[in-house]
């Protein structure tokens, strides 16, 4: 898939042929889209390129790619690069593909603390399962928070976000504890607790499409036989770590919102549900009543 004399135009109809074959949508878009991330521009730009010859180096990193494509991997990983709100991260297998609808919980979590807190210091934010590190991160460069603690079960996915945080560098302090959901909290020792915690079960994770279920990590996929273990031990351990007039924000599966709004009460929390940018029961948010 190249030659000296090949051109942008050529190599990218070439990987789209080949994106095509393996019955990949967009063919073309997302050709473009892998040939430019591998070059560092815009897709525009290798339109506007179309006519410049290729070395064999670049044609031989963009047939790699889009084999890694063509067998269903996700684009993400295969450029190695996401954008999550005003962040560009580097992801790869060892962390979940950061979503559109957690940029939602972000916003939540900073409306909420600025409504409360105004520009006065926001105290100590902790980011529970933080994977690539795209949630503690955005909250580093966006909010007033003094401290910000990204935690995971996950050392490879703590050492992606820890490069994540390198290329950013925030201005505030992003620290970092391996372990699981609260466990290397302290008590009263945090101002708003966020998650985006595991929540299928085991059948659900085998109905998922292929590019999910096969390459991102299972363990940020899968909670349990009934999809709300890791929620209900966010639920019943903040209390202890959650200073007074804290937060508490957690992603959900839409189709069990409703039932964990009532564990919350039950558990003895004032929340409510609210709806992601799809207008689905997205975030559940919680203080102590």
């Amino acid at each position: 898939m190249g030659t000296v004399a090949s051109r942008v135009a050529a190599e990218v109809e070439r990987g789209a042929a080949r994106l095509e074959r393996a019955g990949i949508e967009n063919p073309r878009r997302e050709s473009s889209l892998i040939w430019a991330a591998l070059r560092g521009d815009v897709p525009g730009k290798a339109w506007l390129r179309r006519n410049d010859p290729v070395d064999p180096v670049a044609a031989k990193r963009f047939e790699k790619a889009i084999a890694r494509r063509a067998t269903g991997e996700p684009i993400q990983y295969v450029v190695g690069t996401v954008g999550f709100r005003t962040l560009e991260l580097e992801i790869d297998s060892r962390a979940l593909i950061p979503r559109p609808e957690t940029e939602g919980l972000v916003s939540l979590v900073l409306e909420w603390m600025g409504e409360r807190r105004g520009s006065a210091s926001w105290g100590t934010a902790a980011d529970v399962g933080t994977g690539s590190g795209c949630v503690a991160l955005s909250l580093a460069v966006e909010g007033a928070f003094d401290r910000v603690i990204a935690i995971d079960a996950s050392p490879a996915a703590l050492a992606l976000a820890k490069r994540n945080r390198a290329a950013i560098a925030p201005r505030v302090p992003v620290e970092f504890r391996v372990g699981s959901l609260l466990a290397p909290l302290e008590a009263d020792s945090v101002d708003a607790i966020v998650s985006n915690p595991p929540y299928l079960t085991e059948a659900e994770h085998t109905r998922l499409e292929t590019d999910v279920r096969d390459y991102e990590p299972r363990e940020a996929l899968v909670a349990g036989p009934t999809g709300l273990e890791h929620t209900r031990g966010l639920l019943e351990g903040a209390g202890r770590v959650l200073r007074p007039g804290g937060l508490l924000a957690i992603e959900l599966d839409s189709t069990r919102s409703e039932i964990t709004c009532l564990a919350a009460e039950y558990t003895g929390w004032r929340a409510r549900v609210e709806r992601d940018l799809f207008g689905r029961p997205r975030f559940l948010v919680a203080t102590r009543s």
